[in-house]
């Protein structure tokens, strides 16, 4: 995928906008984005061990490539890890990050009560992390703070994500969904 407008300029600018910074620090709960890939939740077992974070949401439906429930697998893995069960919460049919944020919002409201979060890491895809927070700033509470923890699947990072086949696809859509899920009304600007 060869994208002939990205000059230095729009490079810089998509860069600055997509790619937020990874904040690790003491919330009150993690919500870890639907994936089928495993490293979330190693990056957020490392937040759990660090004594940062005791509730974990894991959020994700059906996979269609695994055909697994994305939730499911990730609850396993953090058991396996050394995550208590009691203090893991599991969402388990969503199929996108839309369905993420809303149906988290009402595991949240019914096991934990808003009024006991101030905090909120979202474990997502480095490339992801603005349309993430951007759902869930859209959907919950405002007196809630939303941090970024972010990790990187694809090999690219957002250093050379423009000289990566996966890493134009994967950054140019994310692009292209934000300006349409914002004309939408489903996201709202950080």
């Amino acid at each position: 995928m060869k994208i002939k407008f990205l000059n230095q300029d729009r490079i810089r600018k998509i860069t600055d906008y997509i790619f937020l910074k990874s904040k690790p620090q003491k919330v009150d709960l993690a919500i870890v984005f639907g994936t089928r890939y495993l490293v979330p939740i190693k990056k957020v077992f490392e937040i759990y061990r660090k004594n940062l974070v005791s509730k974990i949401l894991v959020s994700g439906g059906k996979n269609n490539i695994t055909g697994k429930k994305e939730a499911l697998v990730m609850h396993e893995g953090l058991i396996k890890l050394g995550v208590k069960k009691e203090h893991i919460l599991t969402e388990k049919e969503s199929t996108n990050s839309l369905e993420n944020v809303l149906f988290s919002k009402t595991i949240i409201e019914n096991k934990i009560g808003f009024k006991n979060v101030k905090k909120i890491i979202a474990v997502v895809k480095h490339y992801h992390s603005r349309r993430a927070l951007m759902t869930l700033k859209k959907h919950f509470p405002r007196n809630i703070e939303l941090i970024p923890v972010s990790y990187n699947i694809h090999g690219f990072t957002k250093n050379n994500w423009f000289n990566n086949k996966k890493g134009r696809e994967k950054v140019m859509d994310e692009w292209t969904k934000i300006k349409k899920y914002l004309k939408k009304g489903d996201i709202e600007e950080l």
